[in-house]
Parts: C-alpha cells; sequence; structure tokens
C-alpha cells in the first residue's frame, strides 16, 4: 500500500502505533498523522490515502463520524477502526458502515500485522479489478475505433454500455508512432488507445491538446473535434490520414490537422524500375527517386497511400527477382511497410543502408557467377586441347582472368590443381590409345601431350603402376581371359 493515515488524539498511542506499521512485514510507502477527526478529513481531501486507521473517540471529529465523511471522497481508503471495549458497539455500528476491520486497545502486534495483511490483500484485489474493468472498457473502445459498420451489433452493444462512461464535451484524437511510454506523462483524462502495430491514438478534451502535444516527439495527427463515443471511428480515421501527411514533413513541427482533400497524383516510377537500378547496382539512384516521392507527398502532389503502395510492390517484386540469393527476405519484408518507421527519413534511412548492402551481395555474386563461366570454359578449353602445349598461363589468357585467381577457382570448381587435372586427361587418353590402337608407346605419348618419351614413361608408371607397355600386355591379357 502506498499512504497510510493514523487519526488519534493521544500522541503515545499515535506513535506506537506507527513504529509497528513501519515493522510491520506488509510494504508502506508513507505514514501520515493526524491528532483528531477533522485534521484527518482535511489530510483526506488534499490527497490519496489507501488505509485509514482511526480510533473512535477524538476531539473536534470523532472516528464515527469522520467515517461517515468518506462516502463524499474522491478516493475512500479503507478503515481499520482502533476501539476501546467501552467502543465495542461502536465499532460493529462502523463495520457494518463500510469499515474493514477493527483492532481492540491496547493493539498488539501481531494482530495489526494481520490487519495490515488484510488491507493489502483488499488493494491489491480492488486494483485487478480495477485494471481488468479498465482492459475492458479499453478493448470495448479500441474496437470501436476501427469498426466504422454502424449495422455492427456488437458495436450497438458496445456504444450502448459504454457511451455514459466515455468523456464528455468535444474530443480530439492525436494519432502518433511515439505516444509516450511511461503512462504517467500522460496528461489525466487523456485516453491512450494502442492502435495496429506501434501506433496509439490519444483521445484528449479538446482544451487538453495542448498538455498532450508537450509530451509527444514526432509525427502527430489530429482529428478534428468530436462528440460521443459513436465518432470515435471518424475520430481515429481522421487523425491516422493527418498522421501519414506528417510522416513526410521534414521541417519544422511535424503536426498535421485533419482536412483538405487526398492528392491524386502517381508516382512518376514504377516499382519495376526501381528493381532494375538495384540489378544495375545503382541503390543511391532508387533512394533519389524515392525521396523524390517522399517530397510530392510532403507538397501534396502524391497521397500518403500510393508512396506506401509503390514501396510494398517494390519490395514485393525485389524479392520475387532475387529470392534465390536471399537468405530469408525477413531484413527485406520489414521495408514493405512503410508507416512501422519513425517518419519518412528513417525509413529512407535505413533503406539506403540495406539496399547499400544487398547491390554489394548482387555484384559479388554476379562475379561469382561469372567467374564460375570463365572456369566452366577454361575446362572446355584444355578437354579439347590436351594434346597441345599447354600451362596455367596459357589457359588463364585464354578466359581473360588473373593467374592467381585463375588458380584458386580452378581447384575450386575441379577438385584439383591445373597440373593434376592436364596430367589426368592426358593419362586417361593414353591408356585408352594403349588398349585400342596398336600404336608405338612413344608416338602415343606424343598424341596426348608428352613431348619428352622418358618423362612420358615416368608419369604414366607412378601414376598407374606399370610402364605402358606392361600396361599394354596386361589389358591385352585381360582382353583374351574375356572371351
Amino acid at each position: 500500500m502506498n499512504t497510510i493515515l493514523i487519526a488519534e488524539d493521544e500522541k503515545f498511542i499515535r506513535r506506537g502505533i506507527r513504529v509497528m506499521i513501519e515493522r510491520a512485514p506488509v510494504p508502506v510507502g508513507e505514514i501520515l498523522e493526524a491528532h483528531d477527526g477533522a485534521e484527518a478529513l482535511e489530510i483526506l481531501r488534499s490527497c490519496p490515502v489507501d488505509v485509514l486507521v482511526t480510533d473512535i473517540r477524538m476531539p473536534h471529529m470523532d472516528g464515527v463520524e469522520l467515517v461517515a465523511q468518506l462516502d463524499n471522497l474522491a478516493h475512500r481508503p479503507l478503515v481499520l477502526v482502533i476501539s476501546g471495549y467501552g467502543d465495542f458497539d461502536y465499532a460493529v455500528a462502523m463495520l457494518r458502515g463500510g469499515a474493514q476491520d477493527y483492532l481492540l486497545k491496547p493493539v498488539e502486534r501481531e494482530k495489526l500485522y494481520a490487519a495490515l495483511q488484510k488491507m493489502e490483500d483488499l488493494l491489491a484485489e480492488a486494483e485487478a479489478e480495477r485494471r481488468s474493468d479498465t482492459q475492458q472498457y479499453h478493448h470495448a473502445l479500441r474496437y470501436l475505433m476501427l469498426d466504422g459498420d454502424a449495422g455492427s451489433k456488437e458495436r450497438g452493444e458496445l456504444l450502448a454500455r459504454y457511451t455514459d462512461r466515455f468523456m464528455a464535451g468535444a474530443y480530439i484524437g492525436l494519432c502518433t508512432a511515439a505516444a509516450p511510454k511511461e503512462p504517467s506523462t500522460i496528461p489525466a483524462g487523456v485516453i491512450h488507445l494502442h492502435n495496429i502495430g506501434a501506433l496509439s491514438l490519444l483521445v484528449a478534451p479538446k482544451q487538453q491538446e495542448s498538455d498532450v502535444l508537450a509530451v509527444l516527439d514526432g509525427p502527430v495527427g489530429i482529428s478534428t473535434e468530436k462528440t460521443g463515443l459513436a465518432a470515435l471511428y471518424d475520430c481515429h480515421t481522421e487523425a491516422f490520414a493527418a498522421w501519414k501527411r506528417a510522416f513526410f514533413i521534414r521541417q519544422g513541427e511535424p503536426i498535421i490537422r485533419a482536412g483538405g482533400e487526398t492528392p491524386a497524383g502517381k508516382p512518376n516510377c514504377t516499382a519495376q524500375h526501381l528493381v532494375d537500378l538495384v540489378g544495375l547496382s545503382r541503390a543511391a539512384e532508387v533512394v533519389r527517386q524515392l525521396t523524390g516521392e517522399a517530397r510530392r507527398v510532403e507538397g501534396g502532389e502524391l497521397s500518403p497511400d500510393s508512396f506506401c503502395e509503390l514501396c510494398a510492390a517494390f519490395v514485393k517484386e525485389l524479392h520475387e527477382t532475387y529470392r534465390n540469393i536471399m537468405d530469408t527476405g525477413e531484413d527485406l519484408a520489414r521495408f514493405g511497410d512503410v508507416w512501422a518507421f519513425a517518419d519518412s527519413r528513417s525509413y529512407l534511412g535505413e533503406l539506403s543502408d540495406w539496399l547499400d548492402g544487398f547491390c554489394t551481395q548482387i555484384a559479388q555474386e554476379f562475379a561469382d557467377y561469372e567467374n564460375k563461366q570463365k572456369i566452366r570454359t577454361a575446362v572446355q578449353y584444355i578437354q579439347k586441347n590436351y594434346a597441345k602445349p599447354l600451362n596455367m598461363a596459357m589457359v588463364s589468357n585464354e578466359v581473360s582472368m588473373n593467374y592467381s585467381l585463375f588458380s584458386l577457382l580452378f581447384k575450386q570448381y575441379t577438385g584439383t590443381n591445373f597440373v593434376s587435372y592436364l596430367q589426368k586427361l592426358r593419362l586417361d587418353e593414353a591408356r585408352r590409345l594403349l588398349t585400342e590402337t596398336d600404336w608405338k608407346v612413344n608416338e602415343i605419348g606424343r598424341r596426348v601431350g608428352f613431348a619428352d618419351d622418358k618423362h612420358f614413361l615416368k608419369v604414366f608408371k607412378a601414376a598407374v603402376g606399370l610402364s605402358p607397355t606392361e600396361y599394354r600386355r596386361a589389358a591385352a591379357t585381360r582382353g583374351a581371359g574375356a572371351e
């Protein structure tokens, strides 16, 4: 509990009760004291008190009269009565009149602790009920804020139930994505309704407009004046539309009031054109064109929704075009909802950063693809010309690739280095010729690309385990056995 007020005319008893409360296991924020009922009532009128601990017999105003006055307070406290044996009948009457508990003098520590715990439990229960009731009320308001179907049965029932509870007089709606995170900063009497996503609608009496604006940052859209709960839907619609326009203001206070016609202009660029620019690694040009469209919205030439639709179409088309090289597309997807950002500058700034990185990725992917194509061409060239004098410098020049890069990528592509790959091609062809022809060994060596006979013999035996002559003889023996 936050505050306890002790009303007791005997100073010694009052201070004793205070000390026991301070030592109680129940948390208490502040303990106030009054030496009679009249002083206690003044305190109760000036500040909210959770629990009143009061004696019955006091000068100027006794406990019975004090408790009778509680119904006139904006915040009625729970009551713990302190009485002597002679006042027990009064204590029972006060319990019937709304007091929660009583203690007999002299006050025993453990009984006081038990009474305080009872008060704490009652306060917690009341707070839970209040929160539940407030949640239900706000849930109903959010429904009415978003549902404008006049023929809806649920809408009619909610209007009938909550119209009398809703604020009287003229009010306005303030739509914002930067509502205070701490509810305590919102002026009293203002209703804070969360919308879909990060947006909020603050419903405030007209005279409190400046107080609400003082605690808000970023774009704010303000509705025209409304009255009655049934107008909450129009209030939100107007405020939301005004907020969309405020979203694009670059200088000065980004505050827009509802009113004016919706621009009918169309974007000067298409989603496909923007995707084509990405393919050319021109991220800056994409952002430049979108920035131009945002300025057209600010200038009243283009509607906010048209800008949003262009961005959503661009994101969708970009994902369709490049989904094979995106991990999940989640980073891109967030740019499909312009309104999820604080303002247009934030949106375009973060989109620019993302596009810079993505264009770099595309350039690398295309470079990798081009290099793979070159290595594939190099392999085909080697397979056609292996019998000719070849070395890696000659082949890398043939496909116009840096020697070192060629060496690295060739091994990645084939799984072996250039010399080993060329040698295997030549030896495979040599084995075929030894088996299928009666050409001389040295002639076969030259036909497959070995200019030196001794080198051919050495390489062949090291790779196959047999000399060319032995390999031919073994092949012939295997062939004869098969017949």
